[in-house]
C-alpha cells in the first residue's frame, strides 16, 4: 500500500465558492470537515507502524518522537539560534515539497574534523562535506545526516609518510639475502665439462639485492632456470649460459658486432653525460593528485538530490520548490511547535485530614507516603527545565516547580499538574498554582480527610471530571467519580469501585485520560493532532509552493543562493 495513493482531505472553503463568504451551521461544516478523514487516519496509522512499532523510545528517550533539529543547527552561513531570513541568503540550504505531503530541506554542513567520515562513518574515506536532509510530514520531523563514502582508507591511496615508510623498509633490508651453494655442470659442444659455482637465490633478484658487481639480467635468468627448470631451453644448460657460436659467423663478424654495440653504448653515455641538464632530457615526476573542495556551497546536496532522481524529468509532478519569505519560517516554526501526539494535562490534588479550604490545600508542599507512591506511578518524574516533551503550560524557569510527573507512549503524551510539586511560598505563586491546576478539566484529588470531598472547594470553571481516591485500609482504596451530565461515559473506573493499591496509579491515569477523551470530544470542530497536523502541511504546500519550470528548478538547485564568501576553516 502506498502512502501516495491515499488522497489529502479536501480544504473547507474554495475561493469561488458562494458559501466562502457566508457563516456555515456548525453540522454542516462538521460534515464537510469530516471529508477525507479517513484517509488522514489510515495514513497516521500506516506511518506510525513503520515508523515507532519496535522502535520506541529511541535513545533521545520516550519525551522525543521526533528531531528537534532545524535549518540552522551546525549551518556554517547562519549564526541565528533560532530559524530566521538569513537562511533563505545562504547558499547551502534549499527547500522543497515531495507529493505535496512532505517538506523537505536539504543542507549541506561540514564534516566533523579529524574524523574519517565525518563522524558517520568511523575508517571509511569520505568527503569534507556531509548532506543532512530535514522531513516535515504528517507523523512529525525528522532529520538524517548522509555522507558520500569511497571506501575504506587504506585502499584510498597511500599517504607520502606511508611511501617514505615503505623506502626505509627496503633499504633497511640485509643486503645478503639467504643463499645456498649450487654447482652446475654445464655441456659445451667441444666436450669440455664447465663446473660454474654461483649463488642461488631463495628470491627474485631486485635492485636491492643485487651487488654492484653482478649482472640483474644475468641474475635473474639463472633464477628462473634455477626455479622453473622446464622454462630451459637446452636440459641441463641455465639460461644465462651464452649459446655457442654459430658454425656460420667467423671470428671477425662476431668482433665486429661486439665493437658496434659497445661504440653504441659510448655515444649513448656521452649523449646523456652531455645534455643531462636539459630539461627535454629529464622525466617529469607525476604527483598524485589532491582532493579538491568543491566551489560551490550545494554540490553534496545536488550530488545526492541526482542519484535519488529528484533532478530527474519524470520527478517534476512530484518535487517542487517553496518560496523562501519569512512567513514560510513562521508556518515551519508554529509546525515544528505542533505536537505529534495525543497530549493531555491532569490535575493532581493532595487533601490532608481536616482541611476543606482552598488555601490550606493549595499551600500543601507535600503528602503521606502512599500519595507520595501513587503519585510516582503516575509517571516518572522530568526535569522541567531542560525537558523537551509536552510540557501542559508549565515554565522552564522554575516558576512552576522543578520536577513534576510524566507519561508518554508512542501516541500518548500526559502532564500531571501535581499540586505539592509547585511553589506556593508567595501569593503570585499560589495564583499561578491555581491557574495551571484550575484550567484542567480532569482533576484527580487524594483525599485523606475523614468527609467527602465537595467540587466547590477549588473554584474554577472547569474541573469538570473529578476522581477522588479514598484510602482504606489492607491497601485498598475507593473511588469516586463525579462529573457533569453531558460528560460521555469513560472508564475503566466508575464511581464506587474498590481498587488494590498495585494497579491504583495506571488505573486511576487511564480512567483520566480517558475522561478527557470524552471531554474533547464534546468540543465543536474539534481536530484530532492529526487532522490539525495534515490540514496545516495542506496550507503551508497551498500558499508556499513555487511552480517552476524545469530550467528554472534546475537553476535554484544548482545554486540556491549567490555567496559572496567561504566560511574560513575557523568556523567550523
Amino acid at each position: 500500500m502506498h502512502l501516495e495513493s491515499l488522497k489529502e482531505p479536501e480544504p473547507l472553503h474554495s475561493p469561488d465558492s458562494e458559501r466562502s463568504s457566508k457563516l456555515q451551521p456548525v453540522t454542516e461544516v462538521k460534515t464537510h470537515m469530516q471529508q477525507g478523514l479517513i484517509s488522514v487516519a489510515a495514513r497516521t496509522v500506516i506511518t506510525h507502524l513503520v515508523n515507532h512499532l519496535g522502535h520506541y523510545p529511541m535513545s533521545g528517550g520516550p519525551a522525543m518522537l521526533t528531531s528537534q533539529v532545524c535549518e540552522n543547527n551546525d549551518n556554517p552561513y547562519s549564526e541565528s539560534p533560532e530559524l530566521s531570513p538569513e537562511l533563505f541568503e545562504s547558499p547551502n540550504i534549499q527547500f522543497f515539497v515531495l507529493n505535496n505531503t512532505t517538506l523537505v530541506s536539504c543542507i549541506q554542513i561540514q564534516a566533523e574534523e579529524n574524523m574519517p567520515g565525518g563522524g558517520l562513518s568511523a575508517g571509511l574515506a569520505s568527503a569534507n562535506s556531509n548532506v543532512r536532509i530535514i522531513v516535515r510530514d504528517l507523523s512529525g520531523k525528522y532529520s538524517w545526516d548522509s555522507a558520500i563514502l569511497y571506501g575504506p582508507s587504506s585502499l584510498c591511496g597511500l599517504s607520502e609518510h606511508t611511501f617514505l615508510a615503505l623506502s626505509v623498509f627496503q633499504q633497511e633490508k640485509p643486503e645478503d639475502a639467504p643463499s645456498s651453494d649450487h654447482v652446475e655442470d654445464v655441456s659445451v659442444r667441444d666436450g669440455i665439462a664447465l663446473q660454474l659455482k654461483r649463488k642461488f637465490r631463495e628470491t627474485v633478484p631486485t635492485w636491492d639485492t643485487i651487488r654492484d658487481e653482478e649482472d640483474a639480467l644475468d641474475e635473474l635468468l639463472h633464477y628462473l632456470g634455477v626455479t622453473s627448470p622446464e622454462c630451459l631451453q637446452r636440459p641441463g644448460v641455465s639460461l644465462n649460459i651464452p649459446a655457442p657460436q654459430p658454425i656460420c659467423i667467423s671470428e671477425k663478424q662476431e668482433n665486429d658486432v661486439i665493437n658496434a654495440i659497445l661504440k653504441q653504448h659510448t655515444e649513448e653515455r656521452e649523449f646523456v653525460e652531455k645534455h643531462f641538464s636539459d630539461l627535454n632530457m629529464k622525466a617529469v615526476e607525476q604527483d598524485e593528485p589532491t582532493p579538491q573542495k568543491p566551489q560551490s556551497a550545494f554540490y553534496y546536496c545536488r550530488l545526492l538530490l541526482s542519484i535519488l532522481g529528484m533532478n530527474s524529468w519524470d520527478k517534476r509532478r512530484s518535487f517542487h520548490l517553496l518560496k523562501k519569505n519569512e512567513k514560510l519560517l513562521r508556518e515551519l516554526r508554529n509546525l515544528d511547535s505542533r505536537q505529534c501526539r495525543e497530549t493531555h494535562k491532569i490535575a493532581v490534588f493532595y487533601v490532608a485530614e481536616g482541611q476543606e479550604d482552598k488555601h490550606s490545600i493549595l499551600t500543601n508542599t507535600g503528602g503521606s507516603q502512599a500519595y507520595e507512591d501513587f503519585v510516582a506511578g503516575l509517571g516518572w518524574e522530568v526535569n522541567l527545565t531542560n525537558h523537551c516533551g509536552f510540557m501542559g503550560g508549565l515554565q522552564k524557569n522554575k516558576s512552576t516547580g522543578l520536577t513534576t510527573p510524566y507519561f508518554a507512549t508512542s501516541t500518548v503524551e500526559v502532564m500531571f499538574h501535581v499540586s505539592t510539586r509547585m511553589p506556593s511560598d508567595s501569593d503570585d505563586s499560589l495564583t499561578k498554582k491555581l491557574r495551571h491546576l484550575g484550567n484542567d478539566e480532569v482533576h484527580i484529588v487524594w483525599s485523606e480527610h475523614t468527609r467527602d470531598y465537595r467540587r466547590g472547594i477549588i473554584p474554577t470553571e472547569f474541573g469538570d471530571v473529578l476522581i477522588v481516591i479514598y484510602p482504606m485500609k489492607n491497601h485498598m482504596f475507593s473511588i469516586q467519580i463525579m462529573k457533569k451530565p453531558e460528560v460521555p461515559f469513560f472508564g475503566p473506573l466508575f464511581d464506587g469501585a474498590i481498587v488494590n493499591g498495585k494497579i491504583l496509579p495506571i488505573m486511576v491515569r487511564a480512567t483520566a485520560i480517558n475522561a478527557s477523551r470524552a471531554l474533547k470530544s464534546l468540543i465543536p470542530l474539534y481536530q484530532n493532532f492529526y487532522e490539525e497536523r495534515a490540514r496545516y502541511l495542506q496550507t503551508i504546500v497551498q500558499h508556499h509552493l513555487e511552480p517552476t519550470t524545469f530550467e528554472d528548478f534546475a537553476a535554484q538547485v544548482f545554486c540556491p543562493a549567490p555567496y559572496h564568501y567561504l566560511p574560513s576553516d575557523s568556523d567550523h
